[in-house]
């Protein structure tokens, strides 16, 4: 792609934009040179068909990977060819131009957080955050731990959460995300959520009130019902049918200032049941002790559980 075909894209790219104009320079560049405005021109009508919307659109629904290199090398080609690689990619390098907003708790803490657009984040223990909330898109990294997500709507901005182990993306809805044990499980509390997985192209699954999913290694979980009235970890509540031991620690380690480590791997995957008090992580550990024959032993770095 030329030069004048490269910068007529990314004046094309900012005017749609609409946080991003900036006319007066638009002008001078475009009077510079009459190819520039010829440039421009060609783009922005390529710009505006519908054929580039839904590539667009399934752009944002599909991962690149090495065994479909040359079907996508193919499709960033023919956008080159056209000037249009600035405008198909300029809503996400706008994006990464916004300085993040992070947020983060230490163990045991919680913290209630308002971005600007309205939407208000509860984050458990332990756990980091960054939010980046562009013209055209708002992304927020979940780095670590576990957050409740109250979402403002806004239709021409959609509100999505990366994390490695997969992405929910929503308009406007309330839903907790949490990373654990190598995946990322949504509960949807209202509206509609959409949870894809990392890494290979797979399906997607849509959520709607009361059900709950988690990516893990490339693929879905089962969708569940869940208790919209019963409570959560923002109550300091845990109710489960059965997860391993050390998906329990794990979210007693966001609760406690004090680290609570498994010496056994066979331990960590025995199942434990019931309704947990997540903020009493000592009294806890030693009542399931009791109850499953393992021990607990306080260190100078924490409380150790073997058998």
């Amino acid at each position: 792609m030329s030069r004048i075909r490269q910068e007529a894209a990314v004046w094309a790219a900012r005017r749609l934009d609409d946080g991003d104009r900036q006319d007066a320079a638009f002008e001078t560049w475009k009077s510079a040179d009459p190819t520039h405005g010829q440039a421009f021109d060609a783009v922005w009508r390529a710009s505006q068909d519908p054929a580039l919307a839904e590539a667009m659109r399934l752009s944002e629904q599909r991962r690149r990977v090495p065994r479909r290199a040359g079907r996508w090398a193919a499709l960033a080609g023919g956008l080159a060819a056209c000037g249009l690689a600035a405008v198909v990619a300029w809503p996400q390098i706008q994006l990464m131009t916004v300085a993040p907003v992070v947020l983060q708790t230490a163990p045991g803490q919680h913290r209630v957080a308002t971005l600007a657009d309205g939407t208000q984040v509860t984050l458990d223990g332990a756990t980091r955050l960054e939010a980046r909330l562009g013209a055209r898109r708002r992304q927020v990294e979940l780095v670590s731990g576990e957050a409740f997500f109250d979402v403002a709507h806004d239709a021409g901005r959609p509100f999505t959460v990366k994390a490695p182990e997969g992405s929910a993306r929503v308009l406007g809805t309330a839903f907790d995300l949490e990373r654990s044990d190598g995946r990322l499980e949504l509960s949807v509390r209202r509206g509609r959520v959409r949870l894809a997985p990392a890494g290979l192209i797979h399906r997607t699954a849509e959520l709607t009130m009361g059900q709950r999913a988690f990516a893990k290694e490339g693929r879905l979980s089962a969708i569940r019902a869940f208790d919209l009235h019963a409570d959560d970890w923002r109550s300091g509540w845990l109710e489960t049918d059965g997860i391993p031991l050390a998906r329990l620690v794990e979210r007693l380690n966001r609760a406690s200032p004090t680290p609570i480590v498994i010496a056994d791997p066979a331990l960590g995957r025995q199942r434990v049941a019931g309704r947990f008090r997540l903020d009493e992580p000592r009294a806890l550990v030693r009542d399931l002790a009791l109850m499953h024959g393992f021990t607990v032993r306080q260190t100078s770095d924490g409380f150790l559980l073997s058998r």
